[in-house]
């Protein structure tokens, strides 16, 4: 039977009302009914914030230096408070850690608020049967540490923006930050580039070790050990002292890396570039010999050694045995300003060394115009015209070791695969700089090789006794500068010894710098003497051997 056409249009306009009808039921059902519930629900899927994990930072063996960790923070749901009963509560606060009376304190917020923060996976996974309707996780990434203050002025922090702080955190934060090329699949949140240093991080804390003792033992006021490879420019370890825990920056008094930002006056060390420069520039002669008496009347200034000797005819092996003030002024006399200022940039010195972490300074080394024939005499011995950073003297004094040619200085060793495979070493733009003949460069070592083992044998140095290997070095005891520029403190050095070894195909160099030590005389022999000669049985133990033997992994060491 058809239907007359005021019957369909009843029909109709009953079906559109039934269908709002039902519109408006749902709608009330889920904005009033179950509005609360749903609001709880988004929040948990609207909070969820979109983490981006930092790539992992390990060193040259693949031991874990930094990385990034998922924690939780916990908001309440301050609707549901009156209705949790109390064996959840209990239940509750054995998940977390904590008392009752805390757990009802925070759930009664009147809004909804963090109340716990650090919270762990495995705490959230127990949270999540049973308790998302009382509180909902928010996840979040922290960098963590595991080695606390091990190298810290190396590899840097990250504030609490999530960015890169000093050290290597800062410098190399876009590559760390970038998502790396080979993607693991199985990773919950997207990762950074994982990357490898150069140091070996068993020798670097034995070296912050040994620096912390040296430190306190003597009662010095900073110092720093620094140990790379001449040929290659590697840094194998840094101690910065005092140190500083990464995982706790915001605690810390002072985390600046004082032995790249500061300079100060390297005293008899620079007595290597010194005699280097005048036989580079034909000055002098290998049989070149000096009359010493023991002081040295420079214009109205007086040039000393330090300690008293007859008067005496020394050559350039002397000179380094005896440390002679009076025979390295000579030596720096015998060149016009200009050629020795020439001479001493080509080392570097006086310019960054460009290595691959920030705030590095250029060190001090005055214009040649400025000079006063005082300043040649002095600079010969590393206090006059010339002041540097510890990275600077290192490297300046490698390229004795290497032949001659200065290589630029880097912590990047490359980029590691999820397997920890390197697969992208440090590029090949590393600068390699001849700066001095090869000839020149191997005789000067030489005279630091018979030096060290003839002061050594006659139990006048304490530095540079590494059995089984010939170690080419020199101390350095500088006065320390006054913080005005005017003079300098009485009674106050800065104590050092630079060495490397095997003394006729160097490996490693050691730096050590003791600033301002209270005991053992101020001298670089005895303040920095002995911890030389520890660092360099380990550093021999970890790096040689590895080289010789291919030894793989990290051994836990004791005291040499």
């Amino acid at each position: 039977m058809k239907l007359a056409y005021n019957q369909r249009l009843f029909i109709l306009q009953f079906v559109f009302l039934l269908i709002f009808i039902l519109i408006w039921v749902q709608l009330f059902n889920l904005q009033i009914l179950k509005s609360q519930g749903l609001i709880t629900e988004a929040k948990k899927q609207f909070y969820q914030p979109q983490i981006k994990l930092r790539g992992d930072i390990r060193d040259r063996n693949g031991e874990l230096l930094a990385l990034d960790i998922i924690t939780y923070d916990l908001y309440n749901n301050a609707d549901k408070i009156e209705k949790i009963s109390k064996e959840k509560i209990i239940s509750l606060a054995k998940i977390l850690n904590t008392s009752t009376e805390e757990i009802i304190k925070n759930l009664s917020q009147k809004k909804n608020v963090k109340i716990f923060s650090g919270i762990s996976d495995s705490q959230v996974s127990k949270i999540k049967n049973g308790y998302l309707s009382l509180i909902y996780p928010y996840p979040k990434s922290i960098r963590a540490y595991p080695h606390k203050r091990m190298a810290a002025h190396v590899i840097g922090y990250v504030n609490n923006d999530g960015k890169g702080q000093h050290g290597v955190e800062f410098y190399y934060n876009s590559l760390i930050t970038k998502l790396a090329e080979y993607i693991n699949q199985t990773q919950l949140y997207p990762k950074g580039t994982d990357i490898a240093l150069t140091i070996d991080s068993a020798l670097q804390e034995y070296a912050e070790e040994e620096l912390k003792n040296a430190a306190e033992k003597s009662r010095a006021t900073r110092g720093s050990i620094i140990v790379l490879s001449p040929k290659t420019g590697e840094i194998y370890a840094w101690s910065v002292y005092p140190g500083f825990n990464p995982n706790t920056f915001y605690n810390e008094k002072s985390i600046k890396n004082w032995s790249i930002t500061d300079i100060y006056e390297p005293g008899s060390t620079f007595k290597i570039i010194t005699v280097s420069s005048a036989l580079e520039n034909m000055t002098i002669e290998k049989t070149s010999t000096f009359y010493d008496p023991g002081f040295l009347k420079v214009e109205k200034r007086i040039i000393k050694n330090h300690n008293k000797t007859k008067p005496q005819y020394i050559n350039l092996l002397e000179l380094f045995k005896q440390s002679s003030n009076v025979a390295a002024a000579q030596v720096a006399l015998s060149m016009k300003p200009e050629d020795f200022y020439n001479s001493i940039k080509r080392f570097m010195i006086g310019s960054k060394t460009n290595i691959d972490l920030p705030g590095e300074s250029q060190g001090l080394l005055l214009n040649y115009k400025k000079w006063r024939l005082i300043d040649s005499a002095t600079t010969a011995f590393g206090q006059g015209a010339v002041s540097v950073t510890p990275l600077q003297l290192a490297c300046a004094v490698s390229s004795i070791a290497n032949h001659g040619v200065w290589v630029q200085p880097h912590i990047l060793k490359g980029i590691w695969d999820p397997n920890y495979n390197l697969i992208s070493e440090t590029p090949s733009n590393i600068i390699h700089e001849q700066v001095i003949s090869p000839e020149i460069a191997d005789y000067v070592s030489g005279l630091l090789k018979q030096s060290v083992k003839e002061n050594v044998k006659a139990m006048a140095y304490i530095a540079g006794n590494v059995p089984g290997y010939e170690i080419a070095g020199k101390t350095g005891t500088a006065q320390k500068i006054r913080s005005d520029g005017k003079g300098y403190y009485a009674g106050h050095t800065v104590a050092s010894f630079i060495g490397y070894l095997p003394a006729d195909d160097p490996e490693i160099l050691i730096l050590v710098v003791i600033d301002d030590p209270k005991t053992s005389g101020g001298w670089g022999n005895t303040v920095c003497g002995p911890v030389f000669n520890n660092v360099g049985k380990v550093a021999a133990k970890r790096i040689l051997k590895v080289h010789n033997k291919k030894e793989n992994g990290r051994q836990k060491l004791k005291k040499p």
